[in-house]
């Protein structure tokens, strides 16, 4: 190893190294060497022990993005943790049942600036940093070398890709790739639409959320707000609701919901699917309904939006209990990384208290099992929900 090219910690910041979290910020940096955004460097402290490899970026203040915390090749390293979260993977869904899953979850998997998502025999990858983009054609390899994937599709469009500067790109990467593959979660079918859809095509985070909500809609009327693919909307019947409406303002996803349904044809003929605006919606309409679930898109999708997120999940929260009938079921939740889970429990108590009902939570975010976060990265529980209990 060179040790002229290195990137060396100032005195005393190199506990969170130590402490294995994976991001290094720009102000505990002492020296650069000269360097392209997106390459690997040793990182190293200010007395010159060796403490990581990371990839850097100069115009970010989270400058750089552990790769591994060992001295090692770095292909070695990218290989190992996508053997680790393959492994990690195997065994936790019957593929007769189940054959969507997370199979990389950035920073939770050790891969900062990588997701990958299975859909059946088809693997859909976002890159959101340059470091992950120079290693792109590695990942490439290793997983046609470790799956058996029909083909690879990229879908990266963010805005931390936009602000790392790179522009947004889809595209097939290997094999072939139709434009919608139909999956299995929980023996229910989902058509996946790969080129069009939102993320990688299906939120599989909410995956244990959805089984809870199955559980629990026996003889209920289900309202499911921002509903997109209908998932809740569809373990909800399966689970013996009464009637279940969808709501969404995007015609596109209704669209999708509708074609999901009738995938399931034992389904159909109990929901219905409205295109309109939820916040229009809950503030017209009576809600006669004894279990909601409210899982809208990120309102905070940049810190400068926290203020107006926060009125926004307090008053979807607010109408709802307010107008709910006693005995319901309240499922809440909320995706916004800037929206920390004591804010979001601090909105939905002051929601109650403006509607002047009681409420008790049954139950908080059950995590879905391919989606890891790091012990040494809290930050990566982007995901919270509450089941609320209205008296």
């Amino acid at each position: 190893m060179n040790d002229v090219r290195k990137v060396v910690l100032k005195q005393g910041r190199e506990k969170s190294l130590r402490n294995r979290h994976p991001w290094i910020f720009s102000g505990a940096v002492d020296s650069f060497p000269e360097f392209q955004n997106g390459e690997v460097l040793p990182v190293h402290s200010s007395s010159g022990e060796f403490l990581a490899k990371a990839y850097f970026h100069a115009q970010n203040s989270i400058s750089g993005r552990v790769l591994t915390f060992l001295d090692e090749p770095i292909s070695q390293a990218v290989t190992r943790r996508l053997l680790e979260a393959i492994q990690l993977r195997k065994g936790l869904f019957d593929p007769d049942v189940t054959n969507c899953y997370r199979l990389v979850n950035a920073e939770g998997d050790g891969l900062a600036g990588l997701v990958i998502d299975i859909y059946d025999d088809v693997a859909v990858i976002q890159i959101s940093t340059y470091g992950m983009e120079a290693l792109k054609p590695l990942i490439v390899q290793i997983l046609n070398a470790q799956l058996r994937l029909q083909g690879i599709y990229e879908k990266s469009q963010s805005a931390a890709r936009r602000q790392e500067g790179l522009s947004n790109f889809s595209g097939l990467l290997s094999g072939e790739c139709p434009q919608e593959v139909i999956v299995k979660e929980n023996g229910t079918l989902f058509v996946v639409d790969i080129e069009e859809g939102q993320k990688t095509g299906l939120f599989l985070d909410q995956r244990q959320m959805r089984q809870l909500t199955q559980t629990l809609s026996s003889g209920r009327r289900v309202l499911n707000c921002f509903s997109y693919t209908a998932g809740f909307s569809l373990f909800a019947l399966k689970g013996g609701a009464l009637s279940v409406t969808s709501i969404d303002s995007s015609q596109k996803a209704c669209d999708c919901a509708r074609a999901n349904t009738h995938l399931n044809p034992t389904l159909k003929n109990r929901h219905e699917i409205v295109c309109e605006d939820v916040f229009g919606f809950l503030k017209n309409k009576e809600l006669p309904f004894n279990l909601i679930i409210l899982d809208p898109p990120a309102f905070a999708k940049k810190k400068q939006d926290v203020n107006e997120a926060c009125r926004g999940y307090k008053e979807i929260n607010r109408l709802c209990l307010q107008k709910m009938p006693p005995s319901s079921y309240l499922l809440t939740s909320s995706c916004s990384h800037f929206i920390d889970e004591n804010l979001f429990g601090q909105l939905i108590f002051q929601a109650a208290v403006e509607a002047n009902r009681e409420a008790v939570i049954c139950s908080s975010h059950i995590q879905a099992l391919d989606h890891p976060v790091s012990l040494f990265h809290p930050e990566g529980r982007y995901l919270k929900s509450l089941l609320l209990y209205v008296k």
